[in-house]
Protein backbone atom coordinates (compact mmCIF):
# COMPACT_ATOMS: atom_id res chain seq x y z
CA UNK A 1 0.00 0.00 0.00
CA UNK A 2 2.63 2.37 0.84
CA UNK A 3 4.24 1.97 -2.71
CA UNK A 4 0.80 2.23 -4.14
CA UNK A 5 0.50 5.44 -2.75
CA UNK A 6 4.32 7.15 -4.10
CA UNK A 7 3.25 6.01 -7.03
CA UNK A 8 -0.18 8.33 -6.73
CA UNK A 9 1.28 11.02 -5.83
CA UNK A 10 3.98 11.02 -8.17
CA UNK A 11 1.95 10.44 -11.06
CA UNK A 12 0.47 14.04 -11.77
CA UNK A 13 4.58 15.08 -11.77
CA UNK A 14 5.38 12.35 -14.52
CA UNK A 15 2.13 12.91 -16.27
CA UNK A 16 3.30 16.39 -16.51
CA UNK A 17 7.07 15.80 -17.56
CA UNK A 18 5.79 13.28 -20.52
CA UNK A 19 3.42 15.77 -21.51
CA UNK A 20 6.18 18.62 -21.50
CA UNK A 21 8.38 16.50 -23.51
CA UNK A 22 6.30 15.59 -25.81
CA UNK A 23 4.95 19.01 -26.21
CA UNK A 24 8.50 20.16 -26.67
CA UNK A 25 9.20 17.71 -29.50
CA UNK A 26 5.99 18.75 -31.52
CA UNK A 27 6.95 21.94 -31.04
CA UNK A 28 9.96 22.03 -32.15
CA UNK A 29 12.01 21.15 -35.43
CA UNK A 30 15.52 20.70 -36.80
CA UNK A 31 16.68 23.22 -39.25
CA UNK A 32 18.34 21.16 -41.59
CA UNK A 33 19.04 21.71 -45.59
CA UNK A 34 21.61 22.63 -48.57
CA UNK A 35 22.53 26.93 -49.43
CA UNK A 36 22.22 26.97 -53.52
CA UNK A 37 23.04 29.62 -55.82
CA UNK A 38 19.72 30.73 -57.15
CA UNK A 39 21.93 31.69 -60.48
CA UNK A 40 23.94 28.44 -61.24
CA UNK A 41 22.68 25.83 -58.70
CA UNK A 42 25.87 25.38 -57.36
CA UNK A 43 26.28 24.89 -53.50
CA UNK A 44 27.25 27.52 -51.31
CA UNK A 45 30.04 27.19 -48.62
CA UNK A 46 30.35 29.66 -46.13
CA UNK A 47 27.12 30.93 -45.47
CA UNK A 48 26.22 32.32 -42.06
CA UNK A 49 22.55 30.82 -41.10
CA UNK A 50 21.64 32.15 -37.74
CA UNK A 51 18.71 32.36 -35.71
CA UNK A 52 17.80 35.54 -32.44
CA UNK A 53 21.16 36.44 -30.68
CA UNK A 54 23.53 33.69 -29.79
CA UNK A 55 22.76 30.38 -32.78
CA UNK A 56 24.07 30.04 -35.82
CA UNK A 57 25.86 27.48 -37.92
CA UNK A 58 27.93 27.70 -41.39
CA UNK A 59 27.78 25.61 -44.52
CA UNK A 60 29.79 23.39 -45.45
CA UNK A 61 31.75 22.78 -48.55
CA UNK A 62 28.43 20.84 -50.24
CA UNK A 63 26.25 23.37 -48.91
CA UNK A 64 24.98 21.63 -45.92
CA UNK A 65 23.86 23.11 -42.50
CA UNK A 66 21.80 21.65 -39.72
CA UNK A 67 20.42 23.91 -36.65
CA UNK A 68 18.55 21.52 -33.69
CA UNK A 69 15.94 22.39 -32.19
CA UNK A 70 14.60 25.59 -32.97
CA UNK A 71 10.57 26.59 -32.74
CA UNK A 72 8.45 25.69 -35.23
CA UNK A 73 7.34 28.38 -37.35
CA UNK A 74 11.10 30.24 -36.69
CA UNK A 75 12.82 32.12 -39.23
CA UNK A 76 15.94 31.93 -39.95
CA UNK A 77 18.77 34.80 -41.66
CA UNK A 78 21.48 34.36 -43.90
CA UNK A 79 24.89 36.18 -44.56
CA UNK A 80 27.57 35.79 -47.19
CA UNK A 81 28.96 39.04 -48.96
CA UNK A 82 28.24 38.89 -52.54
CA UNK A 83 24.56 37.20 -52.11
CA UNK A 84 21.41 39.12 -51.17
CA UNK A 85 20.31 37.87 -47.19
CA UNK A 86 17.48 35.71 -47.36
CA UNK A 87 15.39 35.25 -44.02
CA UNK A 88 13.80 30.83 -44.84
CA UNK A 89 11.57 29.51 -42.23
CA UNK A 90 13.47 26.46 -40.51
CA UNK A 91 11.17 24.14 -42.23
CA UNK A 92 12.73 24.22 -45.67
CA UNK A 93 15.17 21.91 -46.83
CA UNK A 94 16.60 24.22 -49.66
CA UNK A 95 18.41 27.84 -49.67
CA UNK A 96 18.64 29.82 -52.46
CA UNK A 97 20.53 32.31 -52.25
CA UNK A 98 20.28 35.56 -55.08
CA UNK A 99 23.69 37.06 -55.89
CA UNK A 100 24.16 40.91 -55.33
CA UNK A 101 27.37 41.47 -57.10
CA UNK A 102 29.65 39.67 -59.04
CA UNK A 103 33.74 39.95 -58.56
CA UNK A 104 35.72 39.43 -61.68
CA UNK A 105 39.30 38.97 -62.29
CA UNK A 106 40.83 38.76 -65.91
CA UNK A 107 44.09 37.35 -66.64
CA UNK A 108 46.34 36.65 -69.49
CA UNK A 109 45.51 33.35 -71.43
CA UNK A 110 48.18 30.95 -70.21
CA UNK A 111 49.22 32.69 -66.94
CA UNK A 112 47.75 32.92 -63.23
CA UNK A 113 49.06 35.98 -62.33
CA UNK A 114 49.52 38.44 -65.51
CA UNK A 115 46.20 40.67 -65.06
CA UNK A 116 44.92 42.24 -68.25
CA UNK A 117 45.28 46.29 -68.19
CA UNK A 118 42.61 48.41 -69.00
CA UNK A 119 39.75 45.86 -69.22
CA UNK A 120 36.18 46.41 -69.55
CA UNK A 121 32.45 45.03 -69.26
CA UNK A 122 30.19 46.35 -71.19
CA UNK A 123 26.36 44.90 -72.06
CA UNK A 124 25.48 46.36 -75.57
CA UNK A 125 26.39 50.35 -75.42
CA UNK A 126 26.46 50.78 -72.04
CA UNK A 127 29.67 50.06 -69.54
CA UNK A 128 29.03 47.99 -66.09
CA UNK A 129 32.58 48.36 -65.26
CA UNK A 130 36.12 49.58 -66.26
CA UNK A 131 39.29 48.68 -64.66
CA UNK A 132 41.82 51.85 -64.97
CA UNK A 133 44.75 50.64 -63.46
CA UNK A 134 47.54 48.65 -63.92
CA UNK A 135 47.73 45.49 -62.57
CA UNK A 136 43.77 45.53 -62.69
CA UNK A 137 42.12 44.25 -59.26
CA UNK A 138 39.02 42.72 -59.40
CA UNK A 139 35.88 44.60 -60.52
CA UNK A 140 33.00 44.46 -58.66
CA UNK A 141 29.42 44.70 -60.82
CA UNK A 142 26.56 45.36 -59.77
CA UNK A 143 23.93 42.35 -60.69
CA UNK A 144 20.54 44.18 -58.89
CA UNK A 145 19.96 46.41 -62.08
CA UNK A 146 18.58 43.46 -63.91
CA UNK A 147 22.35 42.40 -65.31
CA UNK A 148 21.71 38.83 -62.92
CA UNK A 149 21.73 36.02 -65.96
CA UNK A 150 22.62 37.95 -68.86
CA UNK A 151 24.89 38.23 -71.00
CA UNK A 152 28.40 40.51 -71.23
CA UNK A 153 31.30 41.12 -73.31
CA UNK A 154 34.40 41.75 -71.63
CA UNK A 155 37.35 42.87 -73.81
CA UNK A 156 40.58 45.36 -73.38
CA UNK A 157 43.19 46.59 -75.67
CA UNK A 158 45.88 43.92 -77.54
CA UNK A 159 43.37 41.03 -76.52
CA UNK A 160 40.31 39.63 -78.13
CA UNK A 161 36.81 40.05 -76.43
CA UNK A 162 35.03 37.29 -74.96
CA UNK A 163 31.34 36.94 -74.13
CA UNK A 164 30.46 36.12 -70.31
CA UNK A 165 27.27 34.76 -68.83
CA UNK A 166 26.51 36.98 -65.63
CA UNK A 167 25.88 34.54 -62.69
CA UNK A 168 27.28 33.15 -59.36
CA UNK A 169 29.48 35.94 -56.89
CA UNK A 170 32.92 35.13 -58.10
CA UNK A 171 34.80 34.34 -61.83
CA UNK A 172 38.41 34.88 -62.60
CA UNK A 173 38.89 34.20 -66.68
CA UNK A 174 41.44 34.80 -69.30
CA UNK A 175 41.59 36.77 -72.49
CA UNK A 176 43.63 35.81 -75.29
CA UNK A 177 46.30 38.14 -76.19
CA UNK A 178 45.77 39.66 -80.08
CA UNK A 179 48.13 42.81 -81.17
CA UNK A 180 45.24 45.87 -83.13
CA UNK A 181 42.47 44.27 -80.98
CA UNK A 182 40.40 46.51 -79.16
CA UNK A 183 36.96 47.57 -77.33
CA UNK A 184 34.34 48.15 -80.05
CA UNK A 185 34.00 52.12 -80.31
CA UNK A 186 30.61 53.30 -78.16
CA UNK A 187 28.56 55.34 -80.54
CA UNK A 188 29.18 59.22 -79.69
CA UNK A 189 26.14 61.18 -77.84
CA UNK A 190 24.38 63.24 -80.49
CA UNK A 191 24.81 66.89 -79.71
CA UNK A 192 22.23 68.77 -77.92
CA UNK A 193 20.36 71.07 -80.39
CA UNK A 194 20.86 74.75 -79.97
CA UNK A 195 17.87 76.63 -78.71
CA UNK A 196 15.81 78.60 -81.07
CA UNK A 197 16.63 82.00 -80.72
CA UNK A 198 13.68 84.01 -79.29
CA UNK A 199 11.57 86.24 -81.50
CA UNK A 200 13.03 89.23 -80.93
CA UNK A 201 10.70 92.64 -80.53
CA UNK A 202 10.52 94.66 -83.64
CA UNK A 203 11.85 97.82 -83.55
CA UNK A 204 9.71 100.90 -82.37
CA UNK A 205 8.89 103.30 -85.27
CA UNK A 206 10.52 106.75 -85.29
CA UNK A 207 8.38 109.54 -83.86
CA UNK A 208 7.54 112.17 -86.31
CA UNK A 209 9.56 115.47 -85.56
CA UNK A 210 7.38 118.05 -85.94
CA UNK A 211 7.89 120.93 -88.72
CA UNK A 212 9.07 124.53 -88.01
Amino acid sequence: MRHAHRWVLAAPFLVLFIATAVGGQVNSIDARGRVVDDSTGLPVAGVSISYGQNRGVVSDEDGSYLMANLPRGARLKTNRPGYLPQTPAAEVTEIRLVPGSLSLQVNEEGTTDKRVPSYEVRQGNKVLAKCNSDPCGQLVIDLTTGALGQKALVCAPAHESKEIDLKGVTLVMTLQPKEGSACPPLPTPSPSPAPLPSPSTPPASPSPTASP
